[in-house]
């Protein structure tokens, strides 16, 4: 049986077939040699000694693999691939996230939804999948406080199968952070609304005061023409 080529990194086919190409050349230019005599083989010495190298002749091996592989992710950009796969695992993330059954890593992404608000509002239309074994550890204090004993038993569940590894979702302090998030927003949206309120305040009493002043002013043009008018009028009955 012939012998199975031994697999070299970072050498291709193309590699060993350039590398074949330049022993047959070498062995044909070794035979040529020996047929020449006296100067000849002289000449032929030396030519091979002073002609220069051109190393821009050489190829790097994995050069062609670098620029194939760009290519293929470059197909695969075009193609929507990469964006397929990319929405594709954002979807099971927002989906793992909304049943409370994200991992640690993937825990600590930041996400702009509120997905234990969703989760409650459809917590009836989820089922928990189907085990051999379910413990169920004790919520946390801060979820027994607020009386949501319901949500805090369904993030802290434990389910455990045949051929499946024994995964926790206990996400308390993110639902916590989640919760302050909300907090600082309603805080803020109260203050830029009573913010809002005042600044329309100012603006109405400052109007009522400029219509007041205008008000005055005519006022007091028309108490001025009456004067004026009144002595002209008495002159005018005395002759």
């Amino acid at each position: 049986m012939p012998k199975k080529h031994r697999a070299i990194e970072g050498v291709g086919p193309s590699s060993i077939m350039e590398l074949k190409a330049q022993l047959y050349k070498s062995q044909e230019e070794a035979k040529q040699t020996k047929d020449f005599t006296g100067s000849d083989a002289q000449y032929h010495r030396a030519k091979e000694r002073i002609a220069a190298k051109d190393s821009f002749a050489a190829k790097n091996s994995g050069v062609e693999g670098r620029a194939l592989k760009d290519k293929l992710e470059l197909k695969a950009v075009k193609d929507g691939a990469v964006s397929y796969a990319a929405l594709e695992k954002k979807a099971q993330l927002y989906e793992k996230l909304a049943r409370g059954e994200l991992s640690d890593e993937e825990a600590e992404e930041k996400y702009c939804v509120d997905f234990f608000r969703k989760g409650i509002e459809h917590g009836e239309d989820l089922q928990p999948p189907r085990t051999s074994n379910v413990s169920i550890s004790a919520p946390p204090e801060d979820l027994k406080a607020d009386g949501e004993d319901d949500g805090s038993l369904l993030f802290s569940t434990k389910f455990a199968g045949l051929g499946r590894a024994v995964e926790t979702a206990d996400i308390s302090q993110h639902v916590r952070m989640v919760r302050e998030v909300h907090q600082e927003v309603n805080q803020a949206r109260e203050k830029a609304t009573e913010l809002k309120q005042r600044r329309q305040e100012q603006a109405t009493n400052r109007r009522e005061k400029l219509k007041q002043a205008y008000l005055r002013k005519q006022l007091a043009k028309l108490k001025a023409q009456q004067q004026q008018q009144q002595p002209q009028q008495h002159d005018e009955g005395k002759t």
